[in-house]
């Protein structure tokens, strides 16, 4: 498609739909530009800790994330947690890692203005790291737990 075509389709959007476009192409440019992930930039997700085998991660909650049951659809939950998890890890071993496992366990809907995942390691090995996470809402709510295994290479 031409820059031309793509301004006239976006043309025809409403003012709240080119609003989440621009979010869309603002997170792709920033995750180029970090070599980080888009869903990160895009779901405007922030750390707001870190430490060795710990991490807190927020999102706000909007209708991007929402199912149509007026919740934070599971699949954004789920992400959240592996991603508290996944920089929890990353903290313990200081390289990057993947996910070889993960379990979520929803309790509660996810509601409100954001989510609060709070990551940990649980036990560390030379590859391997065993994390758990809770997610909650800004009032405290338990919304999911979940557990996962996270595999970091050796460095050479």
């Amino acid at each position: 498609m031409t820059r031309q075509e793509l301004l006239a389709e976006l043309a025809r959007l409403s003012d709240e739909d080119l609003a989440v476009a621009l979010q869309a192409g603002r997170a792709r440019e920033k995750a180029r530009q970090r070599g980080t992930y888009f869903l990160h930039h895009f779901l405007q997700e922030r750390r707001v800790e870190g430490e060795d085998g710990r991490a807190v991660i927020t999102i706000p909650v909007s209708d991007l994330v929402m199912n149509p049951g007026g919740m934070v659809h599971g699949g954004i939950t789920a992400l959240l947690c592996d991603n508290a998890m996944g920089m929890a890890s990353y903290m313990e071993k200081r390289r990057p890692g993947v996910t070889v496992e993960m379990t979520v366990r929803y309790h509660r809907p996810g509601r409100g203005d954001r989510l609060v995942a709070s990551g940990e390691v649980l036990s560390a090995g030379a590859l391997l790291n065993s994390a758990r996470c809770e997610v909650r809402d800004e009032d405290g709510t338990l919304v999911a737990t979940a557990t996962g295994t996270f595999y970091h290479r050796q460095s050479r």
